[in-house]
């Protein structure tokens, strides 16, 4: 009887310790991500001089003297990536321009504090809402970015004067749009550390590079496009590929 005993108290006592053998591990703790509003400024220049609607003597790099009396482009849809690869995404529909400064700084709410390496955004509105209609926010008609008499939006505008060969003073438009026109943009950032006490970034745009960061514009051939005519075919990609090239980080806070 004894020895019986012994080993049902053997069985038991092996049963216990596979129990608790068995037993999972606790979960690991949920890593909480903390987030923070984003500033982010763009400051317009001509060869680093930021843009003044009153002056009148700025030269591109085909020679051409001009002025500016309008200018506006749409910064849309931007992405911050990360150390790790990793984007994250915002869905924002932001009008840059030199005769509003409170739009050329707008907020991105939500924004993971780490550290980023690269910022992208479209240069121009996404096929789907471009080709929706009249919207809102700075979509809307009253922006004077909405063609009237075409479909779509503009995504680049400038407006103002040049002289030409013989020293006459001419009216400059550009207006550039269509699928053809819209950029990609990527600015590389100097591994910002974003993290509730740093969240201002500072991007500078420079005019002249849109004429001549790939492809040089000369205002005495291209002085007046409309993105519409198959004329104005190459000139809309050569002023793609100028604008992607036209933006760069200028500083942190």
């Amino acid at each position: 009887m004894k020895k019986t005993y012994l080993r049902i108290l053997v069985v038991a006592i092996t049963v216990l310790l596979s129990c608790e053998k068995e037993t999972p591990p606790p979960f690991p703790p949920i890593a909480t991500v903390t987030t923070t509003n984003l500033s982010i400024t763009f400051n317009n220049t001509v060869n680093g001089k930021t843009i003044s609607s009153s002056d009148t003597n700025y030269r591109n790099a085909a020679g051409n003297l001009y002025s500016i009396n309008i200018l506006k482009y749409y910064v849309t849809n931007m992405v911050l990536v990360d150390e790790n690869n990793k984007e994250w995404f915002a869905k924002n529909y932001n009008l840059i321009n030199i005769d509003e400064p409170t739009q050329n700084t707008f907020i991105l709410s939500g924004v993971p504090n780490t550290k980023y390496t690269k910022m992208k955004f479209m240069l121009g509105v996404d096929s789907l809402r471009n080709l929706t209609g009249v919207q809102d926010g700075f979509l809307d008609p009253s922006y004077g970015m909405l063609w009237d008499w075409n479909t779509g939006y503009i995504f680049f505008k400038h407006e103002g004067n040049y002289k030409n060969t013989i020293n006459e003073l001419k009216p400059l438009r550009l207006h550039l749009g269509k699928d053809l026109g819209r950029g990609n943009v990527e600015v590389n950032l100097p591994m910002v550390n974003i993290n509730g006490s740093l969240s201002k970034l500072f991007i500078d745009f420079d005019l002249n590079k849109v004429y001549s960061a790939q492809n040089i514009i000369d205002f005495n051939i291209d002085n007046d496009r409309q993105s519409t005519s198959a004329a104005d075919t190459s000139w809309m990609s050569s002023m793609r590929r100028n604008l992607e090239k036209s933006f760069t980080f200028s500083k942190a806070e």
